[in-house]
């Protein structure tokens, strides 16, 4: 239920602040004084898109934040669950909308800042509205079927969702056979193709990290001469005098110092192990030969290893990964008709309790549109749409997400002419009259339907009557209805006024809750305009007191 919509810079509003009741609330005003715009402000706050131009003149934002409880509706509550959307102990939904100057807009749900398709699929769950050129509901032959569905919804959800998990276990098992099928073309050539591309991979028996130490080994293979050649400078170095000289330096001056003879120690110490040092570098020279062919095979190993990265990969693990997903895809081949074969049977069985599931949804959609047929009929007689044809048209189709029904009502509205697609037939005032008969019909509890002067084209007892279904409606629903109608405000149990004023140089709108006195002088002035007389006020009092009779 919506509780609360706060306006800020607005259009025509500069602020405002509507606290809505429970039941059957009305809008009136005179033309222009901002019922479209109290409508537009409700549709900001269920997600639709905004205009710059909605901005008051001379401010830099306009608000609009609308207050819900929501306590009893579930589907609610499980998608701001799943849109991780925290909401308050009291159960309220706040969401709000400031629009600014570039035409962007900051939407917030509970305090979170949200992109604009999460507040306008959270506002699905909240309102519907209907205005005389608004019946979406009606007007697409697509959403027929989902209204038929909405009467018996209770007794369709535990079918739909048994049906939903077989139709999607259905097309998963579509697709995998699609896939198979694809792969089995021109199967016998692909197991062939790769049997080959493994068995090659296979062959070169590649190790990780196999082309590191083959290049050092080319490396020293192919530089022999240069590290034999390095080596014998080396210990010609090492058999030097220059080193010897340090040691018969020192020897001589040793006697003068005790000291000097712990470094001639170590001196003698360092030559030893240089000696030895020039031994193994010569017997590790000697030892050192290319041997062309050793240099042969590695560089033909690197040859296969660069050949098979340029087919398979750009490294030994890229290659092992593709013989890997290679392998997985001919065993798949050698066991794709087992495997096709399976699914098959999967299907064809899946097929069949579709099916079963899906007549037992046509029955109920049968019984649900013999019973539309007949209501809808009695109550559209009501609203003075006499001579009607209606008819609920259930074909068979395909399978699908709704079963196997394709749905479309179709109407007659003059004695003697065909039936035809609604949305071919009807004008937008006779939209509005089925759309309040079919809620009527229907009738939810806890729902908040909003009708945006639906009694364009009708007055006297049909408007009169459009008000009696509307309150009926708001016995178990809230009820928000912008109306010129006195037939339609007299019925209602919250009146609030629309009045535009000039304060200076500034045009703004106010909205007030009428108590009992100005209602009857609202009513009155509906009845005979501007010039309120003693007739008026008293037609109004009557118009009130019998409304109210017919209403309860």
């Amino acid at each position: 239920m919506l509780l609360s919509l706060n306006i800020s810079n607005f259009a025509v509003f500069e602020n405002a602040s509507v606290n809505f009741d429970p039941g059957f609330n009305v809008f009136t005003g005179e033309t222009g004084s901002g019922k479209s715009v109290l409508i537009n402000a409700i549709e900001l706050i269920l997600g639709e898109r905004a205009s710059k131009e909605l901005i008051r003149k001379g401010k830099n934002s306009a608000f609009i934040e609308g207050i819900f409880d929501i306590g009893d509706n579930v589907n609610l509550f499980d998608t701001l669950k799943n849109l991780n959307i925290e909401t308050d102990k009291d159960d309220f939904l706040i969401i709000s909308r400031e629009l600014l100057q570039n035409g962007k807009s900051i939407n917030k749900v509970n305090g979170r800042t949200v992109p604009l398709n999460i507040i306008k699929a959270i506002g699905s769950f909240l309102i519907d509205i209907y205005g005389q050129f608004g019946h979406e509901s009606l007007f697409k032959k697509d959403n027929h079927i989902k209204m038929l569905d909405s009467m018996i919804q209770k007794e369709l959800s535990p079918i739909f969702q048994s049906y939903d998990e077989l139709f999607l276990n259905y097309n998963r098992i579509q697709n995998e056979i699609y896939t198979l099928k694809e792969k089995l073309l021109n199967k016998d050539k692909k197991i062939e193709q790769l049997q080959y591309e493994i068995n090659e991979i296979d062959m070169a028996e590649l190790k990780e990290f196999e082309e590191e130490e083959l290049l050092k080994k080319i490396k020293k293979l192919s530089n022999v001469q240069e590290i034999k050649s390095s080596l014998y400078e080396a210990i010609h170095i090492l058999n030097s005098d220059n080193i010897n000289s340090v040691y018969t330096i020192i020897n001589k001056i040793q006697s003068y110092d005790e000291k000097l003879e712990e470094f001639l120690s170590r001196i003698d110490i360092q030559l030893e192990e240089l000696k030895l040092l020039s031994y193994d570098l010569r017997d590790y020279s000697d030892n050192l030969a290319l041997d062309e062919k050793e240099l042969n095979n590695v560089e033909n190993r690197m040859s296969l290893i660069n050949r098979l990265k340029r087919k398979y990969g750009f490294s030994i693990e890229r290659i092992n990964e593709y013989r890997n997903a290679s392998y997985e895809d001919l065993s798949l081949l050698l066991e794709a008709d087992s495997k096709l074969n399976s699914l098959i049977k999967e299907k064809n069985e899946i097929y069949k309790l579709l099916i079963e599931k899906a007549g037992i949804i046509s029955n109920k959609r049968k019984t649900a549109a013999e019973y539309l047929e007949k209501q809808i009929l009695i109550e559209l007689n009501e609203l003075n749409m006499k001579n009607i044809e209606f008819k609920v048209k259930i074909d068979k189709m395909s399978l699908s997400t709704d079963g196997v029904d394709n749905v479309e009502f179709l109407i007659s509205t003059n004695v003697g002419s065909d039936l035809n697609s609604v949305q071919k037939i009807v004008s937008g005032g006779e939209a509005s009259r089925i759309m309040l008969a079919f809620k009527k019909i229907k009738s939810d509890a806890g729902q908040t339907m909003v009708f945006d002067e639906i009694d364009i084209g009708i007055s006297g007892k049909t408007a009169q009557m459009s008000g009696v279904k509307m309150n009926y409606i708001a016995l178990n629903n809230q009820v928000i209805c912008v109306t010129h109608s006195p037939q339609i405000a007299s019925i209602s149990k919250n009146h609030y006024l629309i009045e535009k004023k000039v304060v200076g140089n500034n045009t703004l709108s106010t909205v007030k809750k009428l108590d009992k006195e100005n209602k009857i002088y609202e009513i009155a002035r509906l009845l005979s305009g501007m010039k309120i007389t003693d007739s008026s006020l008293n037609n109004a009092k009557e118009l009130i007191e019998f409304n109210s009779k017919i209403s309860e």
